[in-house]
């Protein structure tokens, strides 16, 4: 393989081989797998891990993209084929250069792809800038405001320093869907409790349901909606994810639709009697 490519580099291949398998045919197969697989989405990555996975596919598509047009440049030489007519010659030199130009716009979003994933890591987005807080009050762990990347690092640092926490309180409007599935994780792995004494919404929600047992106090709203995405392929992957989390729980299905019915730019707020009722809350106090 490696042959092949040394050698298509210097335009050693056979004319017709080197324009169909090698200009053609292998660099839009790598296009199309490679922004395939970057457009795919699971809860199971970070900003910094598509930032990764970012990153290799611009290197994969701009070498192969240069390495076809600079072997099928030279493959059409005079030199490498001096029997071939130029018009022939030109022809191949205009479809290395259209495939090359296709490799390059693809790479054009990645830039500004990075800097929001970027952002997003270090809490420089709309998320991260809405603020939170990550406190101990005894045996008792405290997340308030927007549930951003950030706050993993400062929950993990926390619960490590007090093992004596018992429960988490969740005070929160939502946030990346990613940390509240995180979040839930963590807080079942270690057998919390959870308690929400105020708003728990959206992302939150994910990160109360980790809790046994999960409480709220009279009058606190939990609210519920369905995955948001920028594509119906990460959609459909963060709804796979919440829909198991759910069930795991044993909330019934009925509820579980109803949430996944609710658009994204709204929420639902079942009573407190719907709660207790879907085993989504175990107890209410005063």
């Amino acid at each position: 393989m490696s042959n092949v490519i040394v050698r298509n580099w210097r335009g050693d291949c056979a004319f017709w081989a080197s324009l169909l398998a090698w200009t053609i045919v292998l660099p839009l197969l790598v296009y199309t797998i490679v922004t395939f697989w970057l457009t795919q989405w699971s809860l199971q990555d970070t900003p910094v891990s598509r930032m990764v996975q970012g990153g290799l596919g611009f290197l994969v598509i701009g070498i192969v993209a240069i390495w076809q047009f600079v072997g099928m440049w030279r493959a059409s030489t005079a030199e490498k084929n001096p029997g071939r007519w130029g018009a022939t010659r030109w022809f191949a030199r205009g479809v290395a250069t259209l495939i090359g130009a296709a490799g390059l716009l693809l790479l054009i979003p990645f830039p500004s792809g990075m800097i929001s994933l970027y952002k997003d890591a270090t809490d420089q987005d709309w998320v991260g800038l809405q603020g939170h807080t990550v406190s101990v009050d005894d045996k008792t762990l405290e997340i308030k405001g927007y549930l951003s990347w950030g706050v993993l690092g400062e929950v993990s640092r926390a619960l490590a320093a007090n093992p004596e926490i018992e429960t988490v309180l969740l005070n929160s409007p939502g946030g990346h869907v990613g940390v509240g599935t995180r979040l839930h994780d963590e807080i079942k792995s270690r057998s919390l409790a959870t308690y929400a004494d105020e708003l728990c919404a959206s992302a939150c929600t994910l990160a109360f349901l980790g809790g046994n047992p999960r409480t709220i106090r009279k009058g606190a709203k939990l609210g519920f909606h369905a995955v948001g995405g920028e594509s119906a392929n990460s959609i459909g992957a963060g709804t796979d994810k919440i829909r198991a989390l759910y069930q795991a729980a044993e909330i019934p299905d009925a509820f579980i639709e109803r949430v996944f019915a609710t658009p994204t730019t709204s929420a639902w707020y079942p009573n407190q009697k719907e709660l207790m009722g879907a085993h989504v809350v175990t107890d209410v106090v005063r």
